[in-house]
């Protein structure tokens, strides 16, 4: 579907007090304490959504949990300006434990330092249907990696989506890089895991329409590649 782009989308990005306009130098000190739409105090955890969309489900979370930080991370301009907007007219006072990033998942590692965020959540991520566009898909081995990258040493993720090739998908590769899957369901509202469940605009629009929910829970491997770029050498043996 085609988004249509909204009116002064460029300055309501920067005007918006919660879109932040220099992620890169807040690297590594999002724990430390963050003055945005009001403050991250230090030494809290940190969520961050990946395709927050409209951002009900984040600034749902936001609200609910005032004692965590929460980020919500979008590519569309016009889709993060919508929810920028409708934050800064309607709340009559900041959510003072959120942000928004304008970013692409792929470069989050110049955001966040190795183990500075607590949980991912991805949220009926766009499937991309074809075999040919399988990379772009935010499950598959291009993103992984970053993931367990910028997850805390007790990091997980947890990922709702409608789409049943896509939940495949997502347990192979999954599997395929050593994950370890906690919870797992193909009806999430049908499930005990329902109970904490908080639901996005698009879940709201399935569930009405009686499609069943595929949900996971899971954390990465134990033994994280670390390195950048080149593996350490082996020890020579004598």
């Amino acid at each position: 579907m085609r988004i249509r782009r909204l009116k002064n989308t460029d300055q309501i990005m920067q005007e918006s007090s919660y879109i932040v306009k220099d992620p890169e130098n807040r690297k590594g000190q999002w724990r430390q304490g963050f003055g945005q739409a009001g403050a991250f105090a230090s030494g809290r955890r940190l969520e961050i959504e990946i395709g927050c969309g409209r951002g009900r489900f984040i600034c749902d979370m936001a609200r609910l949990h005032p004692l965590t930080d929460f980020i919500g991370i979008e590519y569309v301009s016009t889709v993060l300006a919508r929810t920028a907007k409708l934050l800064d007219l309607s709340e009559k006072s900041p959510i003072s434990n959120l942000a928004l990033l304008f970013y692409d998942a792929l470069d989050l590692e110049k955001v966040f330092e190795a183990g500075e965020v607590d949980r991912i959540y991805l949220n009926f991520s766009d499937p991309w249907p074809k075999k040919k566009h399988a990379k772009r898909r935010l499950t598959s081995e291009r993103f992984l990696p970053v993931y367990e990258r910028i997850l805390s040493k007790d990091g997980d993720l947890v990922m709702k989506t409608d789409n049943d090739d896509l939940f495949a998908f997502t347990l192979e590769t999954l599997a395929l890089r050593g994950w370890t899957i906690r919870e797992k369901t193909d009806d999430l509202h049908r499930s005990p895991y329902n109970a904490a469940n908080v639901m996005t605009e698009y879940e709201k629009n399935f569930t009405e329409k009686g499609k069943n929910i595929h949900y996971l829970h899971a954390v990465p491997p134990v033994l994280r590649v670390t390195f950048a770029s080149q593996p350490p050498k082996p020890e020579l043996v004598s």
